[in-house]
């Protein structure tokens, strides 16, 4: 009697276990599954699914669509094109939102909460109201149909200076005192002090940016005329009018999209556990 009372939490606990696991298989499932059918319709002839079910015969693997979706739109400059948005676009945002981040926590001025509140507000404004102003900026610039023209009105975001500002506010604010009286500066105190002990906000930042910007669509489509001088998430859209009649050549395209995407989260996991680790060493 007693046995089996005491057998019991350990049932329970083997059975939460399972339930944890079938959970997390499913949802796995649930995600994996597009991206799984994405990138065998890119890479399988038109009909392959009707014909072979889900796992069609590795023989039957080809890049025609690829070639097809490469040439029927001008990928290579609108790939260049998103790899240059991002990268200038990542860097301006957590740049800018880790000097404003470190100007909301450690230095002491009047009206710093002020500051921040404002900087919260504008994560109510929405994005669209702003197109007209930023397309009238842009345009009067000269900048319209460039990539500084797409990347101009995102140099920097509110919810990076947010998330930033937090991770700032947990920093012993003892170390940051040390190092000015040693001497630093405020620029060598972020980013030789502060920034390396909160690499994983940082990264989750840059991994925040480097998304939006990828996935950016419809200020690219408005400020861009030329398609060589378009992003890649315009390009594909292409692609269903220049090849309405071959899904597979659309499913290329996406599957173009989406690898970058997938490298890039997988990567940011592996930076985001390290600099945990590296942040619960100090």
């Amino acid at each position: 009697m007693t046995a089996s009372v005491a057998s019991r939490p350990l049932v329970r606990l083997r059975l939460g276990t399972t339930l944890r696991f079938v959970s997390a298989l499913v949802l796995v499932a649930a995600m994996a599954l597009p991206v799984y059918l994405t990138f065998a319709s890119a890479l399988f002839p038109t009909g392959e699914f009707l014909r072979s079910g889900l796992f069609p015969p590795i023989g039957h693997l080809t890049l025609d669509n690829l070639v097809s979706a490469f040439e029927a739109v001008p990928l290579v400059p609108q790939y260049l094109t998103s790899a240059t948005v991002v990268l200038l676009q990542t860097t301006a945002q957590v740049l800018t939102s880790a000097l404003a981040a470190y100007a909301l926590v450690f230095p002491s001025w009047r009206w710093r909460g002020v500051a921040f509140t404002l900087i919260l507000l504008t994560l109510a404004i929405p994005g669209e109201s702003l197109t007209i102003p930023n397309y009238e900026l842009v345009s009067a610039m000269g900048l319209r149909d460039t990539v500084f023209g797409i990347v101009l009105p995102y140099l920097a975001t509110g919810y990076t200076v947010f998330l930033l500002r937090q991770a700032f506010a947990s920093f012993p604010y003892e170390v940051w005192e040390a190092s000015r009286l040693d001497g630093c500066g405020h620029l060598r105190s972020l980013f030789q002090i502060v920034l390396p002990s909160c690499r994983a906000y940082l990264t989750t930042a840059a991994l925040w940016s480097a998304l939006g910007a990828w996935n950016g669509f419809f200020w690219p489509l408005l400020i861009t005329d030329s398609a060589t001088n378009r992003t890649i998430q315009v390009g594909v859209t292409q692609l269903v009018t220049a090849e309405i009649s071959a899904p597979p050549v659309v499913f290329a395209g996406a599957a173009i999209v989406l690898l970058p995407t997938i490298v890039l989260i997988v990567l940011s996991q592996r930076l985001l556990v390290n600099g945990m680790a590296s942040g619960s060493l100090r």
